[in-house]
């Protein structure tokens, strides 16, 4: 299979290496793309953040858990101070520095000045030592350096590639956007270029992105349109191929189909070089219809959860809180993964159809 190198190459090798040296880990039939959490390694407590999104202690706890990359998302202020902040507004992600309140009206990053960020709003979160003030894009890059992790810009303002070359390299960030000002970068870096191209046929996207130049790829939040026959094509050309975001189940869709890169809220599968803390196995099993296999834990605080799953016939996977309805007619393997932080890890496999399984397999990851 032809991908681009940069990234991929280094993935699989990462992956090979981990599994030949740890017997803990079971040998995978599905390549694990290369993962890149979404906004930084956020985490909820409840409805409220704990780790809030696109700032450095979401760096270094995307380190925590083993992602490679993180996604962050680049503004202007009004007087032209690159911050990272998702939404347009403040609102939804801040709060009030005087007494830590809702912000009432809404207020606009591009319309605010840096000081006037920095003074009056921190981060929204749980714990009042991480209700800090919003990052600029030097700290944000800055975290990054420190725990080796590679940033994605998500981001129109050309500037920002600037600042991420000459802080990080060729090799420690990718260009990523929908907007045509990515070509920008290739101006005086050689990073990974990512690049909607929004909903086209393949070989427009093919095109697009033969005129960026490698190392470089697609980005698509279109599950709809990303299958398996589109995602072949674009890595038959050499390039990679990323799920940005998909929902339950797409996202799982998406892997099994073979991308190449994940953007993800919730995926986890960075086992290499870890023991799990507990494993559920069950070997070879036939199940009538309407019966399950199951498996439950106690709340864990950090921890990664992951099942390899190979079965006959279909099965409904509720899979700590996601619901997954697979089916196949000859033996073959579905493979997930997911964070956690405050969960308590829960698995049942029902069989849909009379089902013989292969092999079960779930490992829990403390950190």
């Amino acid at each position: 299979m032809r991908h681009t190198k940069l990234f991929r190459s280094l993935a699989l090798l990462t992956i090979a290496t981990a599994m030949a040296a740890s017997c803990a880990t079971p040998t995978l039939q599905t390549p694990i793309p290369w993962t890149v959490a979404h906004r930084g390694c956020w985490l909820k407590e409840g409805n409220e953040f704990y780790i809030p999104e696109n700032c450095p202690a979401g760096v270094e706890m995307a380190a925590r858990f083993g992602y490679p990359a993180i996604e962050c998302d680049v503004k202007y202020t009004l007087d032209s101070v690159m911050v990272i902040m998702h939404d347009k507004t403040i609102n939804r992600t801040m709060r009030t520095a005087d007494g830590y309140q809702p912000i009432a009206e809404p207020v606009a990053v591009k319309d605010v000045t840096f000081e006037e960020l920095r003074t009056k709003y921190v981060l929204a979160s749980t714990d009042p030592a991480l209700r800090t003030p919003i990052p600029t894009l030097e700290e944000e890059l800055t975290a990054c350096k420190k725990y080796g992790i590679v940033a994605m810009l998500h981001s129109a303002v050309p500037e920002s590639y600037r600042m991420a070359q000459d802080m990080l390299g060729d090799k420690g960030w990718i260009c990523f956007s929908s907007d045509p000002v990515v070509l920008k970068s290739r101006e005086f870096s050689k990073c990974l270029v990512l690049r909607d191209p929004g909903k086209k046929p393949v070989e427009t996207t093919l095109q697009y992105l033969k005129e960026i130049g490698q190392p470089c790829g697609m980005s698509t939040m279109k599950y709809n349109m990303l299958d398996k026959a589109y995602i072949q094509s674009v890595k038959d050309a050499g390039f990679e191929v990323q799920a940005s975001i998909f929902p339950s189940p797409h996202e799982q869709r998406a892997l099994m189909d073979g991308v190449t890169i994940e953007l993800t809220d919730f995926f986890w599968f960075q086992t290499e070089g870890r023991e799990p803390a507990q494993v559920f196995k069950k070997g070879r099993t036939s199940l009538a219809e309407g019966e399950t296999l199951t498996w439950n834990a106690s709340e864990q605080e950090f921890a990664g959860l992951t099942l390899v799953l190979k079965f006959e016939g279909e099965v409904e996977v509720s899979f700590c809180g996601r619901q997954y309805t697979f089916r196949h007619d000859t033996p073959a393997e579905e493979v997930l993964g997911v964070r956690m932080y405050k969960t308590a890890p829960s698995i049942t496999v029902k069989a849909l159809s009379p089902v013989k399984v292969s092999s079960c397999r779930a490992d829990l990851y403390q950190f």
